[in-house]
């Protein structure tokens, strides 16, 4: 029985091989036809917009319910010049929208945003391989730029493996290039890219909805999973696309007024005292701050869990800055990704986990705690509880359904996390969220005094100035 089993699969074999020989040049033959009236697209702009999922995490309301980011994003693509322009408009929970370009010319490329949340009126400077990483992505929202690598393979016999499916009504090729392996799958009638299980990019593209546009036919709606993702990364939509001649040359330069580089920093974390037991850790570029409490021998860290790179880090510092004390407690603000993604490592250390209750669940919600945490261990604070001198405040906001901050009344110190985006040049932003006002209500209002306020990211010097001029520009 096991013998008829491995001859009826030889026989198979045999004649799928058979069927791939007589087949194969004149499906590659198809598609040369299909796709010929697009092999003559150099440059072309595209207007898109897409549902982010990469960004859920840090950006839901609510984790019981997680939403999407919305971004909305037009490209300009000149691939004889190398040249490319990107602007990215993404629309946050709470009204925080972030507005940034990136582009390449013949000598530079850079990345600054328009609203100024993040950078002010910073610019990071790119290297001239931006335009290969950029465009590598971007060509798998198009099916017909996607299938090129695969339309002008020389050697077919050699780098194409063909295989049918009658039942389906589907072609796969899978395409050998370069040690890697790009499977491309097909419906016969209609002709069309089904979808790309693209192995160097780690993805896996879903191409639906042609429509035919000025004489291009092409999928309106891509579904990009990556990382063996089982729900999409992103859901992209095709609004238009247009061929043009070349970029817009004012698009390939910085605005006026953005001339100042955004230091790289050195990584080299470092504790500066700023009040009474109380130290800000960060690095030359201020990208990470967190605080260090000392209470007798025991040591509380704010800011310090947004990734397990930066845990270790700050944990393997502050001990070794501080041989004497132990850190024994951890606050969290509310339960994004990038506030608890590294709260594991103070787990093994059976370090306390100081954060509201609905933070509390949101991070025993988190999937990647799933299998550890039974070894978290919490400890609840309520709004307007102190301990040892430390106020806590939990608010409720449209960035997070629960959110807290912490007063030092005796140093005058406010550590704060996504209330307030400040950038270093202290540049008021375009737009500002709701929840910033919610925020600077609240300190108004309860007459906390404080002469700085520092940021999670960025900005650990914030000044009661540039607090009323944020507030200023809501009005």
């Amino acid at each position: 029985m096991i013998y008829l089993i491995r001859l009826s699969y030889l026989l198979c074999l045999i004649m799928a091989v058979s069927a791939s020989a007589e087949t194969k040049q004149d499906f590659i033959q198809k598609l040369k036809s299909h796709y010929q009236h697009t092999q003559h697209i150099s440059a072309f702009s595209l207007n898109h917009h897409f549902l982010n999922q990469q960004y859920r995490d840090q950006n839901y309301w609510d984790f019981k319910t997680p939403n999407r980011a919305m971004s909305i994003r037009t490209v300009e693509v000149d691939f004889a010049r190398k040249h490319f322009y990107d602007n990215d408009i993404l629309y946050f929970p709470g009204g925080l929208l972030f507005d940034r370009v990136q582009f390449q010319n013949d000598e530079e490329s850079y990345y600054y945003e328009k609203t100024g949340v993040f950078l002010g009126k910073g610019v990071i400077k790119q290297g001239m391989n931006r335009f290969d990483i950029a465009t590598r992505y971007l060509v798998m929202k198009l099916d017909f730029l996607a299938v090129r690598p695969l339309i002008s393979e020389q050697n077919i016999q050699q780098n194409i493996k063909f295989i049918t499916d009658q039942k389906s009504a589907t072609t796969t090729l899978i395409h050998h290039t370069n040690d890697n392996t790009i499977d491309y799958t097909f419906s016969n009638a209609p002709l069309r890219l089904l979808s790309i299980n693209h192995r160097p990019l780690n993805g896996f593209f879903e191409y639906e909805d042609y429509q035919t546009t000025r004489g291009i036919n092409y999928a309106r709606v891509v579904h990009q999973y990556y990382d063996g993702a089982t729900i999409p990364n992103y859901i992209t939509y095709n609004d238009s696309f247009y061929i043009i001649e070349r970029v817009d040359p004012n698009h390939l330069k910085l605005p006026r007024g953005y001339n100042v580089e955004m230091p790289r920093g050195d990584g080299i974390l470092t504790a500066n005292k700023i009040g009474e037991d109380l130290y800000l850790v960060t690095d030359s570029a201020g990208l990470r701050n967190s605080l260090v409490k000392i209470t007798g021998n025991d040591i509380t860290l704010f800011g310090a869990s947004s990734s397990e790179r930066t845990a270790r880090k700050v944990l393997t510092f502050v001990t070794d800055h501080f041989p004497t004390k132990k850190i024994t407690s951890v606050h969290v603000s509310h339960p994004h990704g990038d506030e608890i993604a590294g709260l594991a490592l103070y787990a093994d250390r059976n370090i306390e986990i100081w954060a509201d209750e609905y933070t509390i669940s949101g991070i025993k919600a988190y999937q990647k705690f799933a299998k550890n945490i039974d070894s978290f261990k919490f400890r609840a604070i309520k709004h307007e509880q102190e301990i040892n001198e430390i106020q806590f405040y939990v608010l409720e906001t449209m960035h997070a359904k629960r959110q807290s901050f912490v007063h030092f009344e005796t140093a005058g110190i406010i550590f704060q996390s996504d209330f307030l985006h400040i950038p270093f040049d202290n540049t008021i932003a375009t737009v500002i969220p709701n929840y910033t006002r919610t925020f600077i209500d609240f300190i108004r209002t309860h007459k906390l005094k404080y002469h700085r306020i520092v940021g999670s990211y960025g900005n650990n010097a914030i000044s009661l100035d540039v607090v009323n001029k944020t507030y200023g520009a809501l009005m």
